[in-house]
């Protein structure tokens, strides 16, 4: 049986388990301290954002990472859906589709507008997800600074 879950702070390794082999399939070097921290201190202060987990027969295997910001664009609190994973064997089984659901249940619950999630180019059935379940795509391209700090 599939049921899907808010993350406490108890379950902060089995997010970063989760999130490590997502970046590592992706490809993606962060460090797992920095990874540890930065779910600590979401799973602490829930205005930062929130994970849902999803278990099968109790097995953790997949989960959304889902933060929180005020946007001009959106007219107040938005959600960022930051990461959304699903084991590798068990894809097309609709798990990603309730993961969807989830956040959005849980971020309509929590008061926010909308919802932002970004899509790589290579991962065009993530994309016919999101376009399912009601999202579009925008003009927009993403760009990032790392900060660093003295």
């Amino acid at each position: 049986m599939l049921e899907i879950k808010k993350a406490t702070k108890e379950d902060w390794a089995i997010i970063l388990d989760l999130l490590q082999r997502q970046f590592s399939e992706h490809q993606i070097d962060v460090d797992e301290t920095t990874l540890t921290f930065a779910i600590q201190e979401e799973l602490r202060n829930e205005k930062l954002g929130i994970f849902l987990i999803a278990r099968q027969d109790e097995r953790p295997v997949g989960f959304a990472a889902i933060v929180f910001t005020w946007t001009l664009e959106h007219g107040g609190n938005s959600a960022w859906l930051e990461e959304l994973y699903v084991l590798p064997e068990l894809r097309g089984m609709g798990i990603g589709s309730l993961l969807v659901d989830a956040t959005i249940t849980e971020t309509i619950k929590l008061g926010c507008n909308a919802i932002d999630l970004e899509v790589e180019e290579e991962h065009a059935r993530a994309e016919n997800l999101y376009q399912r379940k009601g999202f579009r795509l925008l003009s927009r391209r993403r760009w990032a600074m790392e900060l660093e700090h003295q």
